[in-house]
């Protein structure tokens, strides 16, 4: 078997180049949830906080839990 090391370095650096776009849009994710949860819940409860928590820690399964259980948006007349 051959080595080459320049694939294991494109290899590593794929890797990293995904794990970063990866992070760069949960973090946009976390900041919309957190954005939208703050329409839609009192301005003093802490459920915005909450469902930051738990969309960073969980990734996509907790956005999607979100999106299920999220209150309807307030509607101003």
């Amino acid at each position: 078997m051959e080595y080459y090391p320049e694939v294991m370095i494109s290899w590593a650096f794929l890797s990293l180049f995904f794990a970063v776009i990866w992070w760069i849009i949960a973090i946009f994710l976390c900041v919309w949830v957190y954005q939208d949860a703050k329409k839609r819940y009192p301005p003093e409860s802490a459920e915005p906080v909450i469902w930051l928590l738990i969309v960073l820690l969980t990734g996509l399964l907790g956005l999607i839990i979100y999106l299920i259980v999220r209150p309807e948006e307030k509607t101003v007349i």
